[in-house]
């Protein structure tokens, strides 16, 4: 089964090799996670743990680093005498990590799935405990480690759609894969049923809530909002419409809308926030070849001498970490990954500042979320430029619905809290001298 997975797996890398090779001569951020990624951890690093088993948490992207804040932090209060290590698989993940979290001892990128790589870093580190949250499974990083006895589980796990089906026609493999690991804390009923179907034990299986409406949210008073604004020209009395963590093919279809709505609203500002940096150039040329006003976000300030330039009409949020904040000062939210398939962002960042939301049909990666929020009404999903239009009208033209709305918005994340210290009691198993009983 795995020596099968291990040839797929080499062959696969060989052939991606030239385009990789590439990407490592002319992008930094290849070049910057390469050689960890191939287990080659920083000296200082290994000094560092020699001796210690620290608890590894692993969360892949932005995301999951945000859902993780609550927990680390626990974690942190609970055990102050083990070094937490985080890793993760993405460049933004990584720097938002190093930016956001506090309580962890170090931040590494999750090694390549290979054997040889793997038991590198495996016994480089030597965790006592290893957390996956959300499910990013690899097969021969969990064979390596059950080998080792080092206990690994999944927190916030959930398994979408297409990983669903996935599993289901792979599950001659999968199931073996799913027995080494200890435990499973699923989302919600769904995704335990489907990783029950994919193979793990049912008597490992828990459903606990999503970390995610635990997530703590930048508190942000009147004087920092102001702040926030003048940074990006803008003025308290603005209308402001902000797409976030927008793909491609989304763009034009909210740059349609807005320019609908301009003709109603001339003091309409719309704040663009790609999900990817890499798209940041890409998306400016987009909005400047409809002939719009577009500044970045980082250039706002460089004409002037400084000062703030007039407000534009569109600006693309060029930086990272620094969404969230923004949508506090938001009348009209979208968020992206969810007009095309994508599967859907967070939406709860916005919600957690009281602002009704707008998403797409494409929202299966957060189905809960998006369910709950539509069922509250906080949350508006459309199915296309029309319908997004029309919404977006309704919503401008009637404060006190946006207000309505919003407090609904808000009162999902109250009624639904508590996942982390759900999750934690299961840490907790592991940590503590009885947790041999889930080894297994």
């Amino acid at each position: 089964m795995y020596l099968l997975y291990n040839v797929v797996l080499i062959l696969g890398s060989i052939l991606a090799l030239p385009f990789y090779s590439f990407k490592t001569i002319t992008a930094g951020k290849y070049r910057r996670s390469v050689f960890q990624k191939l287990g080659f951890l920083p000296k200082k690093l290994t000094e560092c743990l020699a001796g210690k088993s620290p608890i590894w948490l692993h969360a892949v992207s932005v995301g999951e680093v945000l859902s993780s804040i609550s927990i680390i932090r626990m974690i942190g209060d609970r055990y102050p005498n083990h070094k937490i290590i985080l890793s993760t698989v993405t460049e933004t993940g990584n720097y938002m990590a190093n930016s956001r979290l506090t309580g962890i001892d170090s931040t590494i990128y999750f090694p390549l799935d290979y054997p040889w790589v793997v038991k590198r870093v495996i016994d480089a580190v030597n965790p006592l405990l290893f957390v996956i949250v959300d499910t990013d499974i690899w097969p021969n990083f969990l064979r390596e480690l059950r080998k080792q006895q080092i206990p690994s589980i999944i927190i916030n796990g959930r398994v979408s759609p297409r990983s669903y089906r996935g599993h289901r026609w792979f599950k001659w493999f999968f199931k073996g894969v799913l027995e080494c690991l200890s435990f499973f804390s699923m989302q919600s009923k769904v995704d335990s049923d489907r990783i029950i179907k994919s193979g793990a034990d049912a008597t490992r299986v828990v459903t606990t809530g999503n970390l995610k409406f635990d997530q703590t949210v930048p508190d942000i008073t009147e004087a920092e909002k102001e702040r926030l604004l003048d940074s990006m020209g803008l003025k308290a009395d603005q209308k402001i419409f902000i797409a976030g963590s927008t793909h491609k093919g989304e763009e034009e279809i909210v740059l349609d809308v807005f320019e609908a709505l301009k003709e109603e609203y001339p003091d309409l500002v719309l704040i663009l926030a790609p999900r990817n940096p890499e798209r940041f150039r890409e998306v400016e040329n987009l909005v400047s070849q409809r002939g719009l006003n577009c500044e970045r976000k980082t250039r706002v300030k460089e004409r002037r001498g400084g000062s703030p330039t007039a407000p534009t009409e569109v600006i693309v949020l060029d930086t990272i970490g620094e969404l969230c904040k923004i949508y506090s000062v938001g009348l009209l939210v979208f968020v992206g990954g969810s007009l095309v398939k994508i599967g859907g962002h967070n939406l709860l960042e916005p919600a957690a500042y009281k602002k009704a939301v707008i998403f797409g049909p494409y929202m299966h990666n957060f189905l809960e979320i998006s369910g709950v929020l539509k069922d509250s009404g906080g949350g508006i999903q459309i199915r296309n430029r029309d319908e997004f239009l029309f919404q977006a009208r309704r919503l401008l033209g009637d404060p006190s619905l946006l207000y309505q709305l919003g407090e609904a918005a808000y009162s999902v994340i109250e009624k639904n809290q508590g996942a982390t210290l759900r999750n934690m009691e299961i840490i907790d198993r592991f940590v503590s001298p009885q947790r041999i009983e889930f080894l297994g």
